[in-house]
């Protein structure tokens, strides 16, 4: 049953790997924002959007291990010890903030995470753009309370 995200995972790192090393060939990196497929935008359960979207940076366990980490500009964080680093507080704000796209560094793109409120807010088109934002911010939320349970203890 997982294996399929897993599979998917891995095809689509093999795709990001294999463009930072033709472009590192020709020494200019091309960054293209490619739209969630339907399957994608439409999973509910948080782990499941997890093994979708995230794995292929942070590593099935979340400790930032992911396939894709020699392509990145900077290495992702161990999403397993957030807790840990807040005083045994899960930083749920801050949390949503970072999945949602709100702390990015470079706001005209960059080898780095992507804001996912954008993809999940682009991934319905034809709805109104206020519904568009609410269903976003709850697929933001299902990742953020996944992330939650893996916290190490």
């Amino acid at each position: 049953m997982k294996a399929l995200p897993i599979m998917k995972a891995l095809l689509i790192t093999l795709g990001i790997i294999i463009v930072f090393f033709a472009a590192s060939t020709y020494a200019q990196v091309t960054i293209k924002h490619v739209a969630l497929s339907e399957q994608q935008a439409t999973l509910t359960n948080g782990e499941e959007l997890f093994d979708e979207l995230c794995v292929a940076c942070h590593g099935m366990g979340g400790i930032g291990n992911g396939p894709a980490v020699s392509a990145l500009k900077k290495a992702p964080s161990n999403l397993t010890v957030l807790a840990v680093n807040n005083n045994g507080t899960f930083p749920r704000t801050d949390v949503r903030k970072a999945i949602a796209g709100r702390f990015r560094e470079d706001p005209h793109g960059s080898i780095g995470m992507p804001s996912w409120r954008q993809a999940f807010a682009s991934a319905n088109p034809d709805q109104r753009m206020y519904r568009r934002q609410i269903f976003a911010m709850q697929q933001v939320d299902r990742l953020t309370d996944y992330l939650e349970t893996i916290q190490t203890r």
